[in-house]
């Protein structure tokens, strides 16, 4: 009866070490899941975020120069044009083919979608005029997450 005994109290405390053991795993899978997931939506706060600061801020600087900001339609892409300081060159910005691009280029060259620098992949971004003289910058993350900023230039049509 002793051994019988002392078999069962073995078969116990490695039953209790094996369901120790698979709980551990379970948590560890479990947070590697949820850092995985924080990870993510943080790169993808990153990329709006910086794709919005990129655009605003070339915005705000051709809007305090003597350049003019406007949209355009070129090709069937919408851009923004900003003229530059140095007379006959414009910036171009604009989405082309799942990335915002911009090309630096002469005010009569032809507009090639696909000679601008690709600054950022982005699943959508598109810039809209309103009629309050205000750009709307939005963009559309990978999981569907629709972000917007609204810019105001101070004394320049837009």
């Amino acid at each position: 009866m002793r051994k019988q005994r002392h078999g069962i109290n073995g078969v116990l405390t490695l039953l209790n070490y094996g369901i120790f053991a698979l709980f551990s795993l379970m948590l560890v899978v479990t947070g590697a899941r949820v850092y995985r997931n924080i990870v993510n939506t943080g790169n993808e706060n990153t990329k709006m975020r910086s794709s919005f600061s990129y655009v605003a801020n070339k915005v705000r600087m051709s809007a305090r120069s003597a350049g003019t900001v406007r949209m355009e339609e070129r090709d069937g892409v919408d851009v923004l044009v900003l003229e530059s300081l140095a007379e006959g060159y414009e910036t171009r910005i604009y989405y082309y083919d799942g990335a915002l691009r911009e090309a630096y280029q002469a005010s009569d060259q032809d507009f090639i979608p696909e000679m601008g620098e690709e600054i950022m992949e982005l699943p959508k971004f598109y810039i809209e005029e309103t009629q309050k003289g205000q750009l709307v910058l939005n963009a559309v993350d990978g999981e569907g997450n629709q972000y917007s900023l609204h810019l105001h230039i101070e004394g320049k049509s837009v």
